[in-house]
């Protein structure tokens, strides 16, 4: 499903978790040194393809590992991005509820400009869990909306799984984005879907690698900026 409820998305929450985690941890058992790399496979579940982009940033320590955390984590209340020029704007709030959900949590709504038209809108559960000493995940969802939007623009959905793995180990810090998503609402309904499904398919995907990348790109400089 494109949306869940909140309820629903915390349940899955460490079924998410633990596909992210094991992901991360093969790419990162065989890609140890600075550099960054994109992959996708397909999803069997989601009926659609997950990307994985991983970056390795030399010299970063523990208190860059907790910053980017805290930045991901409440990633919609920023002005701006330093890894990702596409953002817009968005905002944040509690749950609606308490839970006793380890980690924490939080919805956010935010709009971004992927150049092709109307702006695209998230709504999202935001999920911060602490993995061990040395890393941490974000994990994303896809949740029904119940803020105002703004007009023009379009709804698009995460879907999992998807969130950010950040880790520390001698070759540096680790940034691994897994990003699952349909596509972006180019077309109506199914056949965006499609379409997306298509293009991936058949390696004609190199605009969609290249945003990854330069956003991976992005992200190295930015936790440069981090490191004294």
């Amino acid at each position: 499903m494109d949306e869940i409820s909140i309820e629903l998305a915390l349940q899955e929450l460490d079924s998410t978790l633990a596909d992210l985690v094991r992901a991360s941890g093969t790419v990162q058992t065989v890609e140890t040194a600075g550099g960054i790399s994109c992959r996708h496979s397909w999803n069997k579940a989601a009926k659609t393809f997950s990307y994985h982009t991983h970056v390795v940033v030399p010299h970063a320590n523990r208190t860059s590992l907790e910053t980017l955390s805290h930045l991901f984590f409440n990633a919609y209340s920023l002005q701006r991005h330093g890894w990702y020029s596409q953002f817009v704007s968005g905002t944040t709030r509690p749950l609606p509820f308490n839970t006793d959900v380890r980690g924490e949590h939080q919805l956010g709504q935010g709009y971004f400009d992927f150049g092709v038209g109307a702006l695209r809108r998230y709504h999202l559960l935001f999920s911060k869990i602490r993995v061990d000493a040395k890393t941490v995940a974000v994990v994303l969802r896809s949740v029904p909306e119940d803020m105002p939007v703004a007009s023009p623009s379009r709804q698009v959905f995460i879907l999992p799984p998807t969130g950010d793995i950040f880790s520390i180990d001698d070759a540096g810090l680790h940034w691994h984005h897994i990003c699952t998503t349909s596509g972006v609402r180019l077309l109506p309904g199914l056949l965006d879907r499609w379409l997306m499904n298509l293009l991936r398919a058949a390696g004609l995907d190199g605009r969609e690698r290249k945003t990854y990348i330069a956003e991976a790109e992005a992200f190295a400089r930015f936790v440069r900026t981090l490191v004294p």
